[in-house]
């Protein structure tokens, strides 16, 4: 395989095709239990024998080539089911949105339309205003921003124990303010952080 990598390099199409023809078959298989789709295997895996010849210049000839390709399938799969999963969450949340506006057509024809998200977000700036500022910043970095205890921590300049004390402190308060089914909601979907 290396005389075949190095006569790839030099542009020679018989060497490219033997590539082809060798790992092809691995490659798609490969391919196919990653992103388990047949023709979305076989375009990425026609996609990295592309690239390949187009950047045959930049190959080393003693790089270990199956390795090499092996590793763009499992890259180029990776990013599809990221996008796969970006994609799922856009639907589902377009879902989610329509069938609160359907709800709200169907039964509340009277009241101006607000998503569950954006009751929301407007019921946690309210109680954010009933709260010590330093308290407030944290509680909006972590339920409305979504940042992690030590994001939270680094930006604010503090500990991550002043952090926990924060919040904490912050939760009090919502519990007195807030609706139980909105903290509910709140702490279900948001705890992950």
């Amino acid at each position: 395989m290396k005389d075949l990598t190095s006569k790839l390099v030099q542009g020679n199409i018989k060497a490219f095709k033997k590539i082809h023809r060798f790992y092809y078959p691995r490659l798609n298989h490969y391919a196919r239990n990653l992103v388990n789709n047949d023709q979305e295997a076989e375009d990425l895996v026609q996609d990295v024998f592309i690239q390949i010849w187009e950047q045959r210049h930049n190959l080393k000839q003693n790089q270990n080539l199956g390795a090499y390709l092996f590793t763009l399938v499992k890259n180029k799969s990776i990013n599809i089911l990221k996008h796969k999963i970006i994609e799922e969450k856009y639907i589902l949340k377009q879902r989610t949105y329509l069938s609160e506006e359907l709800y709200h057509i169907s039964f509340e024809l009277d009241q101006e339309f607000v998503s569950t998200g954006e009751s929301l977000i407007r019921e946690i700036k309210r109680i954010i205003n009933h709260m010590p500022e330093r308290c407030g910043e944290t509680f909006a970095l972590k339920w409305l921003e979504g940042k992690k205890n030590r994001e939270i921590a680094e930006v604010m300049n503090i500990s991550e124990t002043m952090v926990d004390k924060h919040l904490a402190k912050g939760l009090k308060i919502a519990r007195e303010k807030l609706s139980s089914k909105i903290l509910f909601f709140l702490l279900a979907t948001k705890i992950k952080h």
